[in-house]
């Protein structure tokens, strides 16, 4: 659960309930990959560290490229740049270079912050400088999280990019007044809390990577990375799953589909989930997810929906026996302080049960 508010009684930013936890449970492990692990403590001091080289260089209220492999260093290079006041734009490795070369022309964005085996990747735009995160950490001693002017609802929190199947990629500028509302909400929800494990499934393109996130730490979870070659076998995934003793995942329909209809197969189960959240495409109940949930002791299934423009709006539980669940069960209801309605071409209200345009309102 959740408990931290702002003095203005809406949720904090999310990277501010990270610090919360860091106070609480400085040594509980924030990051868990492969072998190794990043405690809420140390994840912070670093964090701070790249908050201050940013804004030593006068790098704050603009966005920031994030062009990292699979691991700590993202983790560290989101809280360090929200941290500094800006908001982070993630470029994803198995992009084609000149895709990634437009996103960052068109975000704008002046500091791509990288790793020294990507930094040659991308073709650069006059006014853009790469900066390896171990210099940035390198550059700074240990000091207090950093002081940034207010971080407000509007103040922006990523750029993430559309994938571009009806032309050219947009970015989508996020706010963290939605976000902090997502978060405060998933943490209220979610049974998951101090010292439980969640999956770290989705690249950070995608928004449910800060879903993944942000409500992991803001509950004193662990997040447990799944590298790429992890990513790209339902087995290995199942093995991850049981080894780390996972008990939350969010992932698409297809992925949960596919670890279902492999673990029928093979007749091996994730069998330390209780959560499992789907979004980004319809929800379908199949035989191989009934199958999979009769074996997962009480888990729920939540199906949730919203367009990157918002985020997560809508939610529906599953519970209880998989049998009875329906086929293709619907988007569920408005989350909190979220506004949902289906209306015409003249934007009257439709009657239920009846096809119209889905309209959203609230801090979105």
């Amino acid at each position: 659960m959740n408990e931290a508010v702002s003095s203005n009684g809406n949720p904090p930013p999310a990277h501010e309930l990270f610090e919360a936890r860091r106070r609480s449970h400085p040594d509980r492990p924030a990051v868990l990959w492969g072998e190794r692990s990043l405690g809420y403590e140390e994840l912070g001091r670093d964090a701070d560290r790249l908050a201050h080289a940013l804004l030593g260089d006068g790098v704050t209220g603009e966005p920031v490229g994030v062009f990292f492999e699979r691991g700590f260093s993202i983790a560290v290079a989101v809280l360090g740049v929200l941290k500094a006041g800006c908001a982070y734009v993630p470029l994803d490795p198995a992009y084609p270079d000149e895709r990634l070369a437009a996103m960052v022309r068109d975000s704008g964005t002046r500091v791509l912050l990288t790793e020294k085996g990507l930094v040659d990747r991308i073709p650069l735009p006059d006014g853009t400088r790469a900066l390896l995160l171990e210099d940035a950490l390198s550059s700074v001693e240990d000091a207090p999280p950093p002081t940034v002017p207010e971080i407000g609802p509007d103040t922006l929190a990523y750029v993430i990019y559309t994938s571009g199947s009806s032309g050219t990629p947009k970015g989508v500028a996020m706010p963290h007044g939605p976000l902090a509302n997502l978060i405060d909400w998933q943490c209220a929800h979610s049974a998951c809390g101090v010292g439980d494990r969640t999956l770290q499934f989705s690249a950070l393109s995608f928004d449910v990577s800060f879903q993944e996130m942000f409500s992991t730490w803001a509950s004193g979870g662990a997040l447990v990375v799944a590298d790429d070659s992890t990513r790209r076998s339902w087995q290995a995934l199942i093995d991850l799953l049981n080894s780390a003793s996972v008990r939350r995942m969010f992932l698409p329909f297809v992925a949960l589909q596919s670890i279902a209809a492999h673990a029928d197969s093979v007749g091996v189960w994730p069998a330390s989930l209780r959560e499992v959240v789907t979004a980004g495409e319809q929800l379908q109940v199949t035989p191989a997810v009934r199958a999979l949930f009769r074996r997962l002791d009480g888990a729920v299934l939540v199906n949730q929906y919203g367009p990157s423009e918002t985020h997560v709006v809508t939610s529906l539980e599953l519970r209880g026996d998989p049998d009875e669940w329906p086929d293709q069960p619907s988007i569920g209801r408005p989350i909190a302080h979220v506004e949902a309605y289906v209306l015409d071409e003249r934007l009257r209200p439709r009657q239920p049960g009846t096809p119209g345009e889905l309209c959203i309102g609230g801090p979105v």
